[in-house]
């Protein structure tokens, strides 16, 4: 009986994984030719290998239900699986049934909440503007205030409202407790990267809300991992800065017409 040893099992796996990732790239550039004005080839296959391993956790093996599972993180962010404002996601992800279900459910869930949320990146006559997303950001971005404990409870309160105010009816769609939720994660993650200004924390926020809970370390998004690795050796101002920046160009590129 012929047999297999680890080292060309292992090959093999390898060999399928490379066609698989080339396959997917191709795939990932026709199914959003927008990201190609924000990332590169390095990082749209650093996406892929990590949407290939999450989705197998999740117990999506088949090249279809892997394909689906990475076009998500492409479009709500590379942790959207553990993001409480997409809980959408939850239920299909984590429940008993069979795979292609399930993955059909979380398709479909997912698409549902864009097309719910839709208004909030549209004019009064249904069109897309160059340069709303930017501007969004900036509403996050306010001057620096001062800050005490009592402020810091109050910050979570602020940053919710704000975020009713630029995305209403992203917050409709979610409810409260994920708006929350949502809010109070992101100011523990800023404060984790040492962002103790209100300004940063806000910031921090916003860019949560609108490029996923794990931008931080999103491969889509080189730039905010960048700026706050810079923690010990800048200050909190030019970090500020460097994010907010890589951010409004990041969307201004995306959105851009004409291109």
């Amino acid at each position: 009986m012929l047999k297999i040893s680890a080292i060309q099992r292992g090959a093999f796996e390898r060999a399928a994984l490379a066609d698989f990732e080339a396959r997917m790239l191709a795939h990932l550039k026709r199914f959003s030719p927008r990201h190609l004005r924000i990332v590169g080839d390095p990082e749209l296959r650093e996406l892929i290998v990590v949407g290939h391993e999450r989705a197998e956790q999740y117990g999506l093996v088949s090249e279809r239900s892997k394909r689906i599972y990475i076009e998500l993180m492409l479009m709500f962010g590379s942790g959207f699986d553990d993001d409480p404002q997409h809980v959408w996601a939850v239920e299909p992800l984590r429940a008993g049934d069979g795979e292609y279900v399930r993955v059909d459910r979380l398709r479909d869930a997912a698409w549902g909440h864009l097309d719910r949320t839709a208004g909030d990146d549209l004019d009064a006559a249904g069109r897309s503007q160059p340069g709303r997303a930017a501007a969004q950001v900036q509403r996050f971005a306010q001057p620096e205030r001062a800050q005490s404990d009592e402020a810091g409870l109050d910050l979570r309160a602020r940053l919710v409202a704000l975020l009713r105010q630029v995305f209403p009816a992203r917050c409709a769609d979610i409810g409260e407790p994920a708006l929350v939720r949502t809010v109070e994660q992101a100011l523990a993650k800023a404060r984790s990267f040492a962002l103790t200004s209100e300004r940063g924390q806000a910031l921090f926020v916003g860019l949560a809300v609108m490029f996923g809970a794990d931008f931080h370390r999103d491969p889509q998004f080189a730039w905010a991992g960048r700026a706050l690795a810079e923690v010990g050796s800048a200050n909190e101002r030019a970090r500020i800065e460097a994010l907010l920046r890589g951010a409004t160009g990041c969307l201004d590129r995306f959105w851009a017409e004409g291109e």
